[in-house]
């Protein structure tokens, strides 16, 4: 007589309650393949994380996004504290950070009595940087050196595009050297491509402050592009039903 094979135990898995999701989430191990953005940060998903238990549900979570204070006081804004939120306040489908001028659709640190908001990425960015082709390092600051100086502006030393006065920059005060907060202060590093793909087998997730800082820029120029396609598909519908109107003229970013 056959005996019965025993049935396979289900294979248990802890899961955990994040307030910024409705299902429960699991421990996950991303890799650089994947190719995933954490639906927090919006960057790009590496090392140890939080995925939805949920089949059809690719919300994602870094564990640091996971484990985000809920309020902070940031030296940029000293009048009030900000307030994590999950979601761009006022209901709406975006917000734009007060230190890049960059959109965001996920988490932000937000003060509801200035309209101040934060990518919870730009929040944490590190005071000082060093870049491999200046000889000092380089400094956060929360405004540009030109702010209130009368036709005075601010140009970034990489790109030399014009940077806002009330934007972040990278300066060196030395030099009067400096960045943009996010794009131009990530030197491209010139590695071997043996090295790159030894560090892709190891799997180890790059934290330093210059590729969380491309990984941002990564994340939001992606952002900006899509923000500029739902708003030029926006403004064609508009465009369809006043076809008698007077015609409107539309800025694009």
């Amino acid at each position: 007589m056959a005996s019965r094979k025993p049935k396979a135990k289900p294979v248990s898995r802890q899961s955990v309650r994040h307030q910024s999701h409705s299902h429960p989430l699991r421990v996950f191990k991303a890799k650089e393949d994947d190719e995933t953005v954490c639906s927090g940060c919006e960057l790009e998903l590496t090392g140890q994380a939080f995925k939805c238990t949920k089949s059809d549900c690719d919300y994602l979570l870094h564990k640091s996004c996971f484990d985000l204070p809920g309020e902070t006081h940031h030296k940029s804004h000293k009048d009030h504290p900000l307030t994590l939120l999950y979601s761009p306040p006022d209901d709406e489908s975006f917000y734009t950070c007060n230190a890049c001028d960059q959109y965001g659709s996920g988490f932000t640190y937000h003060c509801s009595n200035c309209k101040y908001n934060l990518h919870v990425g730009c929040a944490s960015l590190p005071e000082t940087i060093e870049r491999e082709d200046h000889e000092h390092p380089l400094t956060l600051l929360y405004c540009t050196s030109c702010k209130g100086r009368e036709d005075t502006t601010f140009i970034c030393s990489a790109c030399e595009e014009t940077v806002l006065e009330d934007l972040w920059v990278y300066y060196c005060r030395e030099c009067d050297y400096g960045t943009h907060v996010y794009s131009c202060a990530a030197y491209e590093d010139q590695e071997s491509n043996e090295e790159e793909e030894e560090e892709e087998e190891e799997g180890e997730a790059s934290t330093s402050p210059a590729s969380r800082i491309k990984s941002l820029m990564k994340a939001q120029d992606e952002m900006a592009a899509m923000q500029l396609e739902a708003r030029i598909m926006n403004d064609a519908n508009e465009a369809a039903l006043d076809l008698w109107d007077q015609p409107k003229r539309r800025y694009y970013w």
